[in-house]
């Protein structure tokens, strides 16, 4: 019996061992190998394949495939084989639901959508990247990341675009918007950290890049981008009121504190800007935080009957009597 244990046991040890070098050779080899299913109530995708794969120059079918090397494709009832001899001939199976097509004009059309797929979860994608870009430049790029179904395909086009150091006020804006479409909240932060301190002088960059910011899920990921872009000195004084409304859309208000005492160190604590911190300053839940910040603001604010007035309506919605009490002492002059 143990022996019977034994030989299961290093069968199956072999067979782990025999893919994963068979993966590694594949690679060695410069093979492409894809197997995808994707499948919900109402659809199925699958795609399949193996092999050295070389597209037409519109990328709608196949130049070659090599010997032995096989796709294999189903969308819902349609499916695609396209496999390849040993002598690297190329036979299709095309199936449209109903009818076998052959490579009849209807075939090609569904051999090309099928393409596409494959191009879209990423078949070839870095040699591909530098092809499109070589072709036509960082735009190109930008305008084929729509078409991009993976995640961690378009952060390939993304890092590239970093790469290149010749980018339109346009081409960054795109790329914001580009960063705020991320599935990924990490990914999304990490981007919008990377963006150059000189551009977000540029106001048309630092609203698309704002917009972006404001679609993170993720309050940590989003505050860690708001206290990086209040390390800048210009940009921190030019979007004060996008840093507090996005400040105050966080839900922890230990954040939100951290990040208000941030300001006023920062010395942004002035004009319309300080109406609308006192304001949302009176909207924490703790009296305790109300008061701490509304001292601190006392002691920069500008010493106007105006500005007294609006300091006392946020102290007001102190309700402990001795918090109430050391925020209105604070502005006693």
């Amino acid at each position: 019996m143990k022996l019977i244990f034994f030989l299961v046991a290093f069968c199956l040890l072999s067979i782990r061992v025999y893919f994963s070098w068979s993966g590694r050779d594949r690679e060695r080899r410069g093979e492409s190998v894809s197997d995808m299913v994707i499948k919900s109530d109402n659809f199925y995708e699958e795609i399949k394949y193996a092999g050295r794969f070389q597209l037409t120059d519109d990328e709608t079918a196949f130049k070659s495939i090599s010997p032995g090397g096989y796709f294999k494709f189903r969308k819902n009832e349609e499916s695609i084989k396209a496999e390849s001899n040993l002598q690297g001939t190329i036979a299709y199976t095309v199936y449209d639901g109903k009818n076998n097509l052959g490579m009849n004009e209807q075939g090609k059309s569904l051999v090309a959508e099928a393409i596409r797929e494959m191009i879209a979860w990423g078949f070839d994608a870095p040699a591909r990247i530098e092809r499109i870009y070589r072709k036509g430049g960082s735009r190109a790029l930008i305008n084929e990341i729509d078409s991009i179904k993976s995640d961690p395909v378009k952060i390939l086009y993304m890092e590239r675009l970093f790469a290149v150091d010749s980018l339109s006020t346009e081409e960054w804006m795109a790329i914001a918007n580009k960063t705020g479409s991320l599935g990924s909240d990490v990914d999304k932060a990490r981007f919008l950290n990377k963006f150059p301190a000189a551009l977000m002088v540029n106001p048309s960059i630092a609203s698309s890049w704002f917009a972006a910011l404001g679609k993170l899920g993720s309050d940590m990921d989003k505050v860690n981008s708001l206290h990086h872009v209040l390390e800048q000195d210009t940009v921190a004084r030019d979007h004060a009121d996008k840093i507090l409304i996005l400040t105050a859309s966080l839900g922890s208000d230990v954040d939100k504190v951290n990040l208000y005492r941030t300001m006023i160190d920062k010395g942004l604590a002035n004009g319309n800007f300080l109406d609308s911190l006192l304001e949302q300053v009176s909207h924490l839940n703790s009296d305790v935080d109300k008061a701490n910040l509304l001292i601190e603001l006392a002691a920069k604010m500008p010493k106007t009957e105006t500005m007294k007035s609006a300091y006392l309506k946020a102290a007001r919605s102190i309700h402990n009597d001795s918090d109430y009490g050391r925020a209105v002492r604070a502005v006693d002059y």
